[in-house]
């Protein structure tokens, strides 16, 4: 197989091609329009080795997420408000509980809001009651 190496050395910013002759023939072909244009321009257009590496990089943006407004708290502080005012008196599931909250003005994740059950249940204050794969919450009766 006839192999081809092409080196074009346009003040020193060097293309090197090796390889086949057809991929060779291809290359130039495509850069042809190209370097001739080059060849048209004045000597002193040409940028220089020293400018080209001081120029700044773009970079790219990075997506900002803005924090959800809402009253800051503690989830334990303000389900155990809740459960002092009653509303644990009956069966409540997790969703119930989370748009207690949110009526209030606090916003919780849904994995938070079933940490903190969790802590109150372990700590005696809530038992809980399940269904299936729902979890339902009610003030630990006192005995």
């Amino acid at each position: 197989m006839d192999e081809a190496k092409v080196v074009i050395n346009l003040k020193e910013g060097i293309i090197e091609l090796e390889g086949p002759v057809d991929f060779v023939r291809h290359c130039l072909d495509m850069y042809e329009p190209t370097i001739k244009a080059l060849q048209g321009l004045p000597q002193d257009a040409a940028v220089r080795a020293e400018k080209a590496q001081s120029l700044p990089r773009k970079r790219k943006a990075v997506a900002v997420i803005k924090p959800r407004r809402g009253k800051r708290a503690s989830g334990i502080g303000a389900i155990r408000s809740d459960l002092e005012a009653g509303f644990f008196n009956e069966p409540r599931s997790t969703e119930e509980i989370k748009r207690r909250l949110s009526d209030a003005g606090l916003t919780f994740t849904d994995s938070g809001v079933r940490a903190n059950l969790r802590r109150l249940t372990l700590d005696g204050l809530l038992d809980t009651t399940r269904k299936g794969r729902s979890v339902r919450y009610q003030r630990r009766a006192r005995s």
